[in-house]
């Protein structure tokens, strides 16, 4: 399965679907260079950090928006969901300006306090290269705009709108850091499944991440899945409980059986990769899911 989440949980899913450029075709046409000073290094540098800097800002901000949205409240303290994503766009060091323009504009309400333009959540479902299956999920205040940029994605890749979300099932996620105690999944199954997870699984934790273990076995994070309905419930179940909530979210996980093998063809593959990019360049999409498996 592909994802777009920008945090990825490395054993839960493959691969996240990001962009890998294809090689570019042969052409005569000198290379325009960057310059050979220092200052010119430094600013082609810049540039590049301000727009990766500017795409993870934008990506926390939608998350802040749905959750804002889909949780009934912007007050986090009421909002779980919402809680988790301030949390989480903090630790990717988003200001806090475009925190609280994320919340506002989740909860429907404008810059200056009034109402804002209202905001809508449609999902599009369509065919891609290879016969994948891909559902896109987004947030807009003009469904005209965001439909056209998101199936001008699909065609030019020579992919088509079809409806898809029968190959997937939905499910909720939640991941959580181990109490000190526990050294093992199996150690927390069973209290785990008490508070309303369905499923759980081990995955590897972000280096980057406050806390780091100071011995074997510490330091765990677990993937714990329940019901699309009751994510936000469990969340707060595992919180009140002594769990630390690290992240959270639904997702499209998709059937077995119509599952689509490794894309083996090189043109195709390419396709596929190039329409990864132009969703994941798209604002208003918040995220999107394949039934391609590797």
């Amino acid at each position: 399965m592909f994802s777009r989440r920008l945090i990825a949980l490395a054993t839960r899913a493959p691969c996240v679907c990001r962009a890998i450029s294809a090689a570019a075709p042969f052409s005569t046409t000198a290379a325009v260079q960057s310059g050979h000073n220092k200052w010119s290094t430094i600013k082609h540098d810049k540039a590049k950090n301000d727009a990766q800097r500017n795409k993870v800002n934008l990506k926390c901000a939608s998350q802040i928006a749905v959750a804002a949205r889909v949780g009934g409240s912007i007050d986090p303290a009421i909002n779980f969901r919402l809680a988790t994503a301030i949390e989480q766009a903090n630790r990717q060091n988003v200001p806090k300006k475009i925190i609280e323009s994320a919340i506002k504009r989740g909860g429907g309400i404008s810059a200056s306090g009034g109402a804002a333009t209202a905001t809508e959540m449609p999902v599009y479902e369509g065919i891609g290269p290879g016969g994948v299956a891909f559902v896109v999920e987004t947030l807009t205040d003009n469904k005209n705009r965001t439909v056209g940029q998101v199936k001008a994605a699909f065609s030019k890749v020579g992919g088509v709108f079809s409806p898809t979300a029968y190959l997937f099932e939905r499910r909720g996620w939640i991941e959580v850091h181990a109490k000190p105690e526990e050294t093992s999944v199996d150690d927390a199954f069973e209290a785990l499944v008490d508070l309303g997870a369905e499923d759980l699984e081990q995955v590897e934790r972000d280096p980057n991440d406050e806390g780091a273990p100071t011995a074997e076995g510490e330091g765990l994070v677990y993937a714990v899945y329940t019901s699309d309905k009751d994510t936000g419930k469990v969340a707060k179940a595992l919180a009140d409980a002594g769990y630390r909530v690290k992240d959270m979210g639904i997702e499209y996980v998709p059937n077995e059986d119509t599952a689509v093998p490794a894309l083996s063809d090189a043109a195709q593959r390419a396709a596929f990769e190039k329409l990864c990019g132009a969703l994941d360049d798209i604002d208003d999409v918040v995220d999107f899911y394949t039934n391609l498996t590797e």
